[in-house]
């Protein structure tokens, strides 16, 4: 699934050290293809359409929020986290899930040759992503004595 966030998106507060090269950010734009699977502990009581639409919706609904406000985002690897810790919170057949995602970069077209000023508002897509953001959580596992 592709997804595309024009604002409320950041990328702050990381650790740092001496290889560290990207400047802390309050606003950009970001996108990536989500890729995500997960394992069932059981399938009864499963419906296989309801489970795929719920996952869809919850990543949806962690990176866009309502749309009448949007949803701020510290980071995207934050954000999978949270999108992953929802899908386990309503799908309870759900025992594992991991989700991968490009970074794919936009950088600001320079429009002054066409006389135009461009204030972040026509972006275009880097065409190799930069980097791979992977997370993997799954249930505690409960005793069956």
């Amino acid at each position: 699934m592709k997804i595309l966030k024009t604002t409320q998106s950041a990328f702050k507060g990381f650790i740092r050290d001496r290889y560290t090269s990207l400047p802390d950010v309050d606003d950009r734009c970001f996108e990536t293809v989500v890729y995500s699977r997960w394992k069932y502990s059981t399938l009864k009581g499963l419906d296989f359409d309801s489970a795929w639409n719920t996952a869809k919706s919850a990543i949806l609904e962690e990176f866009a929020g309502p749309p009448s406000t949007g949803l701020f985002s510290a980071s995207v690897q934050k954000t999978l986290y949270d999108a992953e810790c929802e899908i386990l919170g309503r799908v309870p057949q759900i025992s594992e899930i991991e989700m991968t995602m490009p970074n794919v970069h936009n950088f600001t077209v320079d429009m002054s040759k066409f006389g135009l000023d461009n204030k972040d508002e026509v972006l275009m897509p880097v065409d190799k992503p930069s980097g791979i953001i992977h997370a993997a959580i799954r249930r505690k596992t409960t005793a069956k004595l």
